[in-house]
């Protein structure tokens, strides 16, 4: 008795082509950890105590050369991963660099559609599942930045009343800097330990707050740039300055709090009508077994459920839109 096995061309096609990417994905994803490895012990080696007895210490030339050749090293051998990917991760303090992330996510995606493949999931299944796998983490990590964007935001004018103590009692601005770096909590104390870091490499307050400013996207760090900048340009008190603007960060956030507020019941008002339908769906299949099915077997009721999922989604993208006031 002969046996023929049959394979899908299309299903074989898509096997190897989800094979030989996932193998060069790994390939460079080994090969960006391996030169991680050695640009760290390079920069490691660069600000020994042997070179500099601590890294808060201005760095001579030399030293400032070698470390801006070891980070050239590192930017030219670096896997490009999405701009905003970048972003999210640095504003959320992971330490998991960007190409490493969208490579596993990548990965991942890739294995699932492979999968659902081999288990012959339905065709709706086999498209949602990777997708699902490459949202969840990007969602995540937006959801952990805003909430580090917005511990940072709160923080700011405390640590310009400290700044402006340090200024007042005779001390330097860089000294002021490291003040902040040392009392203040994290994120806002990680944020200026490298506001410091790049100071003892050169760089003015106003052009290290213009990375800052990059990566969180805050006016109240725009502002406070500004002024620095103003100060630097015509002179003056820089303590009385920082003083005067630290009142307008305070006045914004005062008010960015009171909108909240008289917000919430619109907000919650939109959360509560969002999950109604579902609730109520959910509650109709319990108690009436096979009460919606013309929704999903009907050509019609597919029609409406996509047109109410459509409708869903825009009133709650509207009610969010209604209840956001910029301060």
């Amino acid at each position: 008795m002969n046996h023929t096995l049959s394979i899908d061309p299309t299903y074989l096609a898509l096997t190897l082509l989800l094979t030989v990417i996932t193998g060069i994905v790994l390939t460079r994803l080994y090969s960006r950890l391996r030169w991680n490895r050695q640009v760290k012990e390079r920069v490691r080696e660069a600000l020994s105590p042997a070179l500099s007895p601590s890294f808060r210490q201005p760095l001579g030339a030399s030293e400032q050369k070698l470390l801006k050749e070891r980070v050239e090293v590192r930017s030219a051998i670096s896997i490009k991963a999405p701009t905003f990917i970048s972003e999210l991760m640095a504003m959320s303090g992971l330490t998991m660099d960007a190409s490493e992330f969208t490579g596993i996510v990548l990965i991942a995606a890739c294995l699932s559609l492979l999968g659902a493949n081999y288990f012959e999931a339905p065709l709706w299944l086999t498209l949602l599942l990777p997708l699902a796998i490459v949202a969840i983490p990007i969602i995540v990590l937006k959801i952990k930045a805003q909430a580090v964007r917005r511990k940072f935001q709160e923080q700011l004018p405390d640590a310009i009343d400290l700044m402006v103590s340090v200024l007042r009692s005779g001390h330097s601005l860089p000294q002021a800097v490291k003040s902040i770096a040392s009392d203040c909590p994290a994120p806002l104390s990680v944020e200026f330990a490298h506001i410091d870091q790049r100071m003892n490499l050169g760089l003015t307050l106003s052009e290290a707050l213009a990375f800052v400013q990059q990566r969180y996207k805050l006016t109240e760090l725009d502002l406070i740039g500004r002024a620095v900048t103003i100060q630097a340009e015509v002179g003056g008190s820089l303590a009385e300055l920082l003083d005067k603007t630290n009142v307008t960060l305070r006045g914004r956030l005062k008010l960015k709090r009171q909108i909240g507020v008289l917000t919430t019941q619109s907000r919650l008002t939109g959360f509560i009508v969002g999950l109604l339908p579902i609730f109520l769906a959910t509650a109709l299949e319990v108690l009436s077994p096979g009460y919606l099915n013309p929704l999903f077997t009907n050509e019609t009721g597919k029609l409406l459920l996509i047109l109410a999922i459509g409708l869903q989604f825009l009133g709650m993208f509207l009610m969010k839109k209604m209840t956001e006031v910029k301060a």
